[in-house]
């Protein structure tokens, strides 16, 4: 699920937000209201989106943040604002926010910002459905399904298998289905322990812990490995 950090001093419209959040399933990691809470949530928590007030009722206001964001945080931010006018907006551009909502906005105007947020942070959509997506983002894979967004960090995949036209992600704690080819997905996912063992599979090698010349255990599980991959995973791995 996308997490996603307020950062708004209206109380009544954060709290407004904060249900529109939660009714299109976005996990909300906190609110703060000024430049130092917010600054203070940061320093403990790592959301995937902020929703950046400009106006934050302070010497120090959301554009301010947006400047210690970038320079510290590496977060992405959306601009929610009730000011359009020209200097605002010239001070807004300069930080490079993904996009700029006005208040005030309907349910659907923020589920669309978030969602354009979405694409323009992912590398390239992995394989698209109509019901169906994955987008790669930094170390996530973000999956969808409908209106939302499930989260699985890279790391935590142990092997993909290739079921007809759908790829089927074994990661640590369950498994999940996406539409795409396995060879389209390994290229976008671009991660150097990520092996192809066979036509099918693809496994993450941080979890091998056994390699013989048809089969190879991943997370205590044997999979099937061709013997032109085993002994390019031999070379690979410089066993002797």
């Amino acid at each position: 699920m996308v997490k996603i950090l307020i950062v708004e001093d209206e109380l009544i419209i954060a709290e407004d937000v904060r249900n529109m959040l939660t009714k299109m399933n976005y996990e909300i990691v906190g609110n703060a209201m000024d430049y130092q809470e917010a600054i203070d949530l940061l320093d403990q928590t790592t959301p995937d989106l902020i929703l950046l007030d400009v106006n934050l009722g302070s010497k120090k206001d959301g554009i301010d943040l947006a400047e210690a964001i970038n320079a510290k945080y590496k977060v992405p931010f959306i601009f929610t604002t009730s000011y359009s006018d020209t200097q605002t907006l010239s001070r807004a551009k300069s930080t490079k926010p993904l996009n700029y909502l006005v208040k005030p906005f309907k349910e659907e105007q923020l589920f669309t910002a978030i969602e354009m947020a979405l694409y323009q942070l992912s590398e390239t959509p992995v394989e698209e459905a109509e019901d169906s997506q994955a987008l790669i983002i930094k170390d996530a894979l973000f999956i969808k399904d409908k209106c939302r967004y499930t989260k699985l960090q890279i790391s935590d995949i142990l092997w993909i298998k290739s079921d007809g036209n759908y790829l089927e992600i074994q990661t640590l704690h369950k498994t999940e289905l996406i539409r795409g080819t396995l060879s389209s997905f390994i290229e976008k996912l671009n991660q150097p322990l990520f092996f192809k063992t066979h036509k099918s599979y693809v496994v993450n090698l941080e979890y091998m812990s056994n390699l013989e010349s048809n089969s190879i255990t991943i997370h205590q599980t044997k999979l099937p490995i061709a013997k032109s991959y085993y002994e390019e995973l031999v070379r690979k791995l410089q066993i002797v």
